[in-house]
């Protein structure tokens, strides 16, 4: 074995997905777009505070950028198959890249302006919103070995966290000293990349289903009847509202529990972000599958857990660990439930169920931080994550109890 050799044999081992060449291509092009496109968001989100100044147009930015995951994903999933994943994909990347080269013109020419960003934003969202299930529904497509969807999803979820880590760093540089073009010229090179990835990428031809078309009812159906999506996808959109939403408290709990706004809102996403990377890299590796199904169910719980803590404690040594058990508690849950689903549901309904999926997490996390910002007003920070472990904790057991009700139910019938 060669020096080169031997260390792709090694990360084969601990990450069995990479031994497929195609799935080594989708992930590097995926690394530079996640980075561009966090990179890009922020720059927006930094343009459009600056500009306004209002607390409430930067909330409106970003509904526009990921709100509405809730209601296009599903209807764009359920018209994205296997057969149409990357034509899909790369027509979203071109409008992506058009949308991006627009805002470098019209910043170039001085003319950018408030309504302008928002506009943007819009079609930014929009776009988004039919990529996820497409990027997801060609991921699956382009493998070999269909045994390596759970560990392929996995690190699909890491390369995101590693990007929502690090983008908002690059563009915490860029934009004060080179400026807000700079960081669209980083998309627009990242999006290019991603583009000849996926254009390289062979996906098997497989014929269409029998109907022409799965619609988002065949996708809802499914949900219906499959015992663990009907659990999960809704404890899931549990989660987005009363704990992914956790990230509009941390700079008011640096600054009002911990008098350093500064410091400690950079340790505790710092935090966060470890855990989030934490849970991606062990469902990544060739443990994955085994530790999925045996802390999928706790996984909940433990985020109820740390928002307890987090509502309990005035310290700055418990806080931090709770951070982190939130991060790898929401990471874990979500990860795993996309995989198990996508790994075990039919060919015809998988891309209605991606956004539903889509919906289910990441569409319902910006009305969750609406919730919680205006919870936080009436009640402060830490009555607060209080109040979002109880509802959670009350919403997950809502339906555990419901489904077993259903289960002895309709069993004994």
């Amino acid at each position: 074995m060669t020096t080169a050799s031997a260390p792709r044999g090694i990360l084969s081992q601990l990450f069995p997905a990479l031994a497929e060449a195609s799935l080594r291509r989708y992930l590097g092009g995926q690394v530079a777009s996640v980075l561009g496109s966090w990179t890009q968001n922020v720059t927006l989100n930094l343009l459009i505070y600056h500009l306004s100044g209002s607390a409430a147009i930067l909330a409106l930015l970003n509904f526009l950028l990921y709100g509405l995951q809730l209601i296009v994903a599903p209807i764009a999933g359920s018209r994205i198959r296997s057969a149409n994943a990357k034509r899909a994909t790369l027509c979203v990347l071109m409008t992506s890249l058009l949308l991006t080269g627009s805002l470098f013109t019209l910043s170039l020419l001085g003319v950018l302006s408030v309504n302008l960003i928002l506009a943007h934003a819009l079609a930014i969202g929009v776009s988004s919103a039919i990529e996820t299930p497409a990027r997801q529904v060609l991921l699956l497509t382009s493998l070999e070995d269909a045994s390596l969807t759970s560990n392929a999803v996995a690190m699909n979820t890491m390369v995101y966290n590693v990007g929502r880590m690090v983008g908002p760093t690059i563009a915490g540089f860029v934009y004060p000293t080179l400026g807000p073009r700079t960081s669209f010229v980083i998309y627009a090179l990242a999006l290019c990349f991603m583009a000849t990835c996926v254009r390289s990428i062979r996906t098997a031809p497989e014929e269409r289903p029998s109907r022409s078309d799965s619609s988002l009812r065949d996708a809802v159906g499914y949900v219906m009847s499959d015992a663990f999506s009907a659990r999960y996808l809704p404890i899931l959109a549990c989660i987005g509202l009363f704990a992914g939403s956790y990230q509009t408290l941390v700079p008011l709990l640096a600054d009002h529990g911990f008098h350093d706004a500064a410091r400690f809102t950079g340790v505790f996403f710092g935090c966060a972000g470890a855990g989030s990377l934490s849970a991606a890299i062990l469902l990544s590796s060739a443990l994955g599958p085994r530790a999925s199904g045996r802390f999928i169910a706790w996984a909940p719980w433990a985020a109820v857990a740390a928002l307890a803590v987090l509502a309990s404690t005035t310290t700055a040594a418990a806080s931090i660990p709770a951070f982190y058990a939130l991060g790898f508690s929401l990471t874990f849950a979500a990860t795993s439930t996309n995989a198990t689903i996508q790994r075990q549901c039919p060919e015809d309904v998988r891309g209605g169920l991606v956004g539903m999926y889509g919906m289910a997490y990441n569409g319902t996390m910006p009305f969750g931080y609406l919730l919680v910002g205006t919870a936080s007003e009436a009640l402060g920070v830490r009555d607060t994550f209080a109040a979002m472990a109880v509802v959670l904790a009350a919403g997950v057991a809502s339906i555990v109890v419901w489904q077993r009700f259903k289960k002895q139910r309709y069993g004994a019938q």
